[in-house]
């Protein structure tokens, strides 16, 4: 580390901070089933924020559980585009359909 030793390490910090600040991931998981109660068909683990995922399975609403620390929005049209169809909190469960975006 010559760059901490001849810049001292406030330069160093200071050009950390500086750096792309990529989309952060949320702690725990998001699962869902297309069956309902008991089942489940997917999951997803820390998922990003400002992301849109496209869940697997047929016949959306699908019965979800959000165990991360962002709200979920979840859409019916690709891309997270439209209007948002329904939400579920941190910690809750509800209904989304085939998009989902955290945040």
């Amino acid at each position: 580390m010559k760059l901490v030793r001849a810049a001292g390490p406030g330069v160093l910090a200071a050009a950390l901070l500086t750096l792309p600040v990529s989309a952060h991931a949320a702690d725990g998981g998001f699962y869902w089933s297309t069956s309902g109660l008991g089942g489940q068909d997917g999951a997803l683990s820390s998922p990003k924020s400002g992301r849109c995922y496209s869940l697997r399975g047929d016949n959306p609403p699908f019965y979800a559980s959000n165990y991360t620390g962002w709200t979920v929005r979840s859409y019916r049209s690709k891309g997270c585009k439209g209007a948002v169809q329904s939400t579920i909190e941190p910690g809750a469960v509800g209904h989304v359909y085939k998009y989902v975006k955290f945040g």
